[in-house]
């Protein structure tokens, strides 16, 4: 689906033509903008819009021109009233431009080529992503790649972009026709990689990164992200050495040495994935997977409890959508019968539900704190979801002989 609504390039959307403005043709103004005339070009849009507010081309490529001129706010809100007036219609900026772009071209190709147009979009979506307006600038690549539909480059852009925004579905149907147009495309191979990852489609993601990391071996982060997907299939040795490489390449790549921290952890070389953590918080002390693995370090190695207990409340602060941090230091605080267990574990189980005897743990807890109701609805349910864990069942048998 486009970005506003219908994609383009379905069907034939009708085209409402372009009205020459008085002295200058829409196309000739368009190659003003092309040869870089764009004050002229600018007051040519102008007229247009002026004497038809729904010249949706003039309007849209005057936005470009005050992107290009710096003015990228007055561009953006140009864009986006664009957009909600076609969207009014029941149509999709990007159909419509391109429908009548391509119509107008077809008609005069000559003066200005296609090319040289989709040139200009790009560099007017370029812009926009720069400075942040991500969705806006996904209209504009989309634009482009219904100019230029066999473009792998221009299919990467967008899918990089779509996959930015989070729109997975779309993302993926368009980096995988760039690789259908360029199988060995990096940056479609690594997008899709990450992108497949994120899904977690982590044998998919690995058969891409294997194929992009081979064609641009010092890439950081495609090393980086191959290595994590690597630990993600507990592939532990391969996935050192891609992150080692990573880290060759950039010494000072705080998310590299997150990684093999984590590597470390799942080798239990503790003290090296207490090295590994502890430099990523000196280059960079607001990651909080970074606090939750040195916590888990320093807790393997049997450090301070005071001092793991802050690294994991450290890592919650920076994020507090961290399942697994609540959980330790849930854990920790049931030790001591604090009360305020109760309230890391409910926050876990509300941010991810299926963690490895996550109910059990908070069944005990609450029976241990005398809240035997709390206790009984996590401990049923832990034994149901594992009817095989004997200490689920135990504990259960516990509460309900201190419920009678």
């Amino acid at each position: 689906m486009g970005i506003f609504g219908k994609m383009f390039g379905k069907d034939s959307a009708e085209s409402r033509g372009t009205t020459p403005a008085k002295g200058v043709t829409f196309v000739s103004a368009l190659s003003m903008q092309v040869r870089g005339e764009l004050e002229e070009a600018l007051a040519a849009y102008a007229g247009m819009a002026e004497r038809d507010e729904n010249d949706f081309l003039a309007l849209f490529f005057a936005a470009a021109v005050k992107a290009g001129n710096g003015k990228l706010e007055e561009a953006v809100q140009g864009l986006r009233d664009v957009s909600a007036r076609i969207a009014e219609t029941g149509e999709s900026i990007s159909r419509v431009i391109v429908v009548e772009l391509s119509n107008v071209l077809a008609d005069d190709v000559v003066t200005v080529k296609r090319p040289a147009v989709t040139d200009l979009v790009v560099s007017f979506g370029d812009l926009l992503k720069q400075e942040g307006y991500t969705r806006e600038s996904a209209v504009c690549f989309e634009i482009a790649t219904g100019l230029a539909p066999d473009n792998a480059h221009l299919l990467h852009k967008l899918g990089d972009t779509l996959h930015d925004l989070r729109i997975y579905d779309y993302a993926e149907s368009v980096l995988v026709e760039a690789l259908k147009q360029a199988p060995f495309h990096f940056g479609a191979l690594y997008t899709y990689a990450v992108l497949l990852q994120d899904l977690g489609r982590n044998d998919e993601a690995i058969a891409h990164y294997e194929k992009a990391v081979k064609l641009v071996p010092t890439h950081v982060s495609c090393q980086n992200n191959f290595g994590a997907a690597l630990l993600r299939a507990n592939r532990l040795d391969e996935a050192l050495e891609h992150c080692s490489t990573a880290l060759e390449l950039d010494p000072k790549a705080p998310l590299v040495k997150i990684n093999l921290g984590y590597i470390y952890l799942l080798k239990q070389d503790f003290a090296a994935a207490r090295k590994s953590f502890s430099d990523a918080l000196e280059l960079n002390d607001r990651l909080a997977p970074a606090y939750y693995g040195l916590a888990s370090a320093e807790q393997a190695l049997g450090g301070d409890p005071r001092t793991i207990r802050e690294l994991y409340q450290k890592a919650i602060e920076v994020n507090p959508s961290i399942a697994e941090a609540h959980y330790a230091l849930a854990n920790l605080l049931a030790a001591d019968n604090d009360p305020q267990a109760l309230t890391h574990y409910a926050n876990a189980l509300q941010l991810n539900s299926s963690l490895p005897n996550l109910r059990r743990d908070y069944g005990y807890a609450c029976l241990q704190q005398g809240k035997r109701d709390e206790a009984l609805e996590q401990l049923k349910l832990a034994v149901m979801l594992n009817p095989e864990d004997a200490d689920a069942r135990d504990l259960l048998a516990r509460a309900q002989g201190a419920q009678s």
